[in-house]
């Protein structure tokens, strides 16, 4: 797996906009931030700050400006500026040749998913991070910190966390690449090219979510265990569940803790709730395709990676 060469002052950021509008106004402080680490962003403002109803422009306009940066030999990283929904219209469509020629950061989460595990697909390391509109106000200190160092090439540092009442829980070892991304997005790549049964490798799963029903989310955790995702894993790390709703009148009978446990019952591997990253401010950067080692013990858990 290949890892994209580390920005450097002079580096070009492109911004790309697959999912929902986003405003001029939203993207003030990345444009200062990048200012101060002396990138170039490209874009072109008609391009960007296209309008067609929800979406960032038409379904045709937001993967021609997207394909065009994938094949830029000139673009060391491509920004998603935002999520929402769109860029399951569009994924099917790209084409990744040019992208192995000239690979490059592909930086975004939740509804940008698809678009890291293509990265992946075509042999080049792609980064579960924060979004541009949330750069870098929205982040705490730690999870910035973490984001810049791993663009500027240093080696990942190993991640922490530990075990709390409502985190479910297993001990273990096991090592292998890192996927994984926002459940329900995973969930639509099974039965598509990005299937993660086509990766021909089995992988440290992880998942994040946000804005669900209880009973939903319990939903689309066994179409991932129906699919054959959980048991194909060797590992499987849980992110932050945000904004979770319920129906007052009946409410859902499982915590996610219990949800969690229910459908990795018989699942062997190491397994651990709490992973910081999410649509939280403490969404630390994730180098999906990266080897990885993940360590659960019986009140820590470590995940740490390898750049070779």
């Amino acid at each position: 797996m290949q890892w994209p060469a580390p920005l450097t002052p002079g580096s070009r950021i492109a911004l790309v906009a697959p999912s929902r509008q986003v405003l001029p106004s939203e993207l003030e402080p990345f444009f200062q931030f990048c200012e101060a680490q002396r990138w170039q962003v490209v874009f072109e403002p008609e391009d960007l700050y296209a309008s067609d109803g929800f979406f960032a422009g038409t379904d045709a306009h937001r993967g021609k400006i997207l394909q065009e940066m994938l094949d830029d030999a000139r673009i060391q990283a491509i920004w998603v500026v935002r999520g929402g929904h769109g860029s399951s219209r569009i994924w099917p469509a790209l084409r990744w040749e040019g992208f192995r020629r000239y690979p490059k950061w592909v930086i975004g989460f939740s509804d940008a998913t698809p678009l890291l595990w293509g990265a992946v697909f075509a042999g080049v390391v792609a980064l579960h991070g924060p979004v541009a509109v949330q750069v870098p106000h929205r982040l705490t200190k730690a999870a910035l910190e973490r984001l810049m160092g791993l663009l500027r090439g240093e080696d990942p540092l190993p991640l922490r966390w530990r075990r709390q009442p409502w985190h479910a829980w297993q001990k273990g070892t096991a090592e292998g690449y890192l996927l994984g991304g926002n459940l329900s997005l995973l969930s639509t790549l099974v039965g598509t090219s990005l299937d993660y049964r086509h990766f021909g490798r089995p992988a440290l799963l992880f998942w994040e979510e946000v804005g669900e029903y209880y009973y939903r989310l319990d939903r689309l955790l066994w179409h991932l265990r129906n699919a054959g995702w959980l048991h194909q894993s060797r590992g499987l790390l849980i992110g932050a569940h945000s904004a979770l709703s319920d129906d007052e009148a009946r409410p859902f009978s499982r915590t996610l803790k219990e949800m969690v446990a229910d459908v990795t019952k018989d699942f062997g591997g190491p397994l651990a709730m709490g992973v910081p990253v999410g649509h939280v401010a403490e969404n630390y950067p994730l180098p999906l395709g990266a080897s990885g080692r993940f360590v659960v013990e019986e009140a820590e858990a470590l995940l740490s990676f390898l750049r070779a």
